[in-house]
């Protein structure tokens, strides 16, 4: 089921992938591209918005898993939070605000309602959402640490209340957004334990059936 369903090669996976960033980069599942001096073996387009990377793992230890595609789904992971933070560097779009420490385009509100924001032609929008560069932690926590800083040190005073950060900011517009979202402060929580201790990790992976599984899709990998 995993390889004919969500790493399928069927005409409509292939076509639901393209759908995410336009391009036919990665519609294979499989991506084998570089971009910004960083290749991505599996990914959509440039790596597609970053809870590709947390909300799957937050619970699921990526160093855990390999497949026909890969050979650690942490290290491809951390590639796509580099290339990420690349594409911010960069800035191709010339939008305000982006930069070392300030990156992290991932789907969250934006100034015409929510939007999955990524490091593509398609769907960047100048938007930056500090749950992609915090909830990074484990795969970038020196750029991570650093994103932090900055939306706090630099920006608390727009960006930070009662409950944290608030979702999302858009500096060229002038927009900071209005509403804390759960699903986006969740995975900050817990993907920062996960780099301090791997707390909810070693509890997620000590499920027995989790070990079966990881033995059954191993036994597949090379066929």
């Amino acid at each position: 089921m995993y390889y004919s369903g969500w790493s399928s090669q069927s005409e409509m996976a292939q076509h639901y992938r393209q759908g995410w960033s336009g391009t036919t980069d990665g519609n294979h599942y499989a991506n084998g591209h570089t971009y910004y001096g960083t290749k991505l073996d599996v990914g959509v387009g440039p790596g597609g918005p970053l809870f590709f990377t947390h909300y799957s793992f937050m619970g699921f230890d990526p160093h855990s898993l390999h497949d026909r595609f890969t050979k650690s789904y942490f290290d491809n992971n951390r590639n796509i939070a580099l290339i990420n933070r690349a594409y911010s560097i960069a800035n191709p779009k010339h939008f305000a605000g982006y930069g070392p420490n300030a990156w992290g385009l991932t789907a969250s509100d934006g100034p015409h309602g929510y939007v999955p924001h990524a490091p593509d032609e398609r769907n960047d929008r100048g938007t930056l959402t500090p749950t992609g560069a915090l909830a990074s932690f484990p795969y970038t926590p020196e750029a991570s640490m650093a994103a932090f800083k900055h939306y706090y040190r630099d920006l608390g005073d727009q960006m930070w209340d009662i409950y944290g950060p608030r979702d999302a900011m858009n500096q060229g517009a002038n927009w900071i957004s209005p509403i804390y979202m759960g699903l986006n402060q969740a995975p900050i929580a817990v993907m920062i334990e996960n780099y301090r201790t791997g707390l909810v990790w070693n509890r997620f992976m000590s499920n027995p059936e989790i070990g079966d599984m990881l033995k059954k899709l191993d036994q597949v990998t090379t066929k």
